[in-house]
């Protein structure tokens, strides 16, 4: 178990809550839950993705966010920049039968020419606009403004911060999920899209919301009777139960 799926781990427990319990609150998948507290990373998707799950995770045990990702860092061998360019104690000596010592100068020389490599790469990468932190899912397509009401018994309207990290979706891979309420009508919704929540809220009528699907999907919905949801534009049937409906839908197709 490594050192930050521990702190995790040992911090659910204490506060009495199950893998169920942080899957229903983050919205990660229990099976990637269960690989962050045993250290699994090789299971899991990018470090992107990873580090947008370990702050939702620390978040909803209430832990400070900043540790979480520090430790996952060094636990994955994302050394300082520093400390690959620390000059080494002594002269490196080379040959076998005379020793010739590299003179000090070299060394400086070579590590200009690594500073010189590093604020390149810097300033590149600053051009680019990377960022560690995963961005948020936006809809695609948005027909009229929404409205805010209270959610079915049971569910929660805080989406900020499941909403901070959701990663967004290449466009040329999985599927087109729309989701649209009926002109006159309004309901509730939650939609999760590979993992990570989307969208939750109250869609009024004749709104539309669009997403791109890489793994699996699933949506929630209050009023069933008042909502179709589509994939790639053909429409899919929604489950209900006790008047409330879902769908389901994955990339494979099962």
């Amino acid at each position: 178990m490594s050192m930050v799926g521990e702190t995790l781990a040992a911090e659910r427990r204490r506060q009495g809550k199950t893998i169920a319990d942080v899957e229903a609150g983050t919205m990660i998948m229990g099976r990637m839950i269960d690989a962050i507290e045993h250290g699994r990373y090789e299971s899991l998707p990018s470090p992107v993705y990873v580090k947008g799950y370990l702050q939702s995770y620390a978040k909803f045990l209430g832990l400070e966010e900043r540790p979480i990702l520090d430790a996952y860092k060094k636990e994955t061998s994302q050394i300082d920049a520093e400390e690959r360019l620390r000059l080494p104690d002594r002269a490196v000596v080379v040959g076998r039968d005379q020793l010739h010592a590299i003179p000090m100068r070299t060394w400086l020389i070579a590590l200009g020419v690594v500073v010189a490599l590093g604020l390149v790469l810097w300033a590149i990468s600053g051009l680019t606009g990377s960022s560690d932190i995963p961005a948020t899912i936006p809809p695609e397509t948005s027909s009229t403004a929404e409205t805010t009401d209270a959610p079915a018994p049971g569910e929660s309207t805080d989406t900020s911060a499941a909403a901070d990290s959701v990663v967004p979706t290449p466009a040329d891979e999985g599927f087109t999920l729309t989701v649209t309420v009926d002109e006159g009508a309004a309901s509730w919704l939650r939609v999760t899209v590979d993992g990570l929540n989307a969208y939750e809220g109250t869609l009024s009528g004749g709104g539309s919301k669009e997403w791109v699907v890489t793994d699996l999907a699933t949506v929630l919905i209050g009023k069933p009777g008042s909502v179709s949801v589509t994939r790639d534009g053909v429409e899919v049937p929604i489950e209900t139960a006790d008047g409330r409906g879902s769908v389901t839908l994955s990339a494979s197709g099962e």
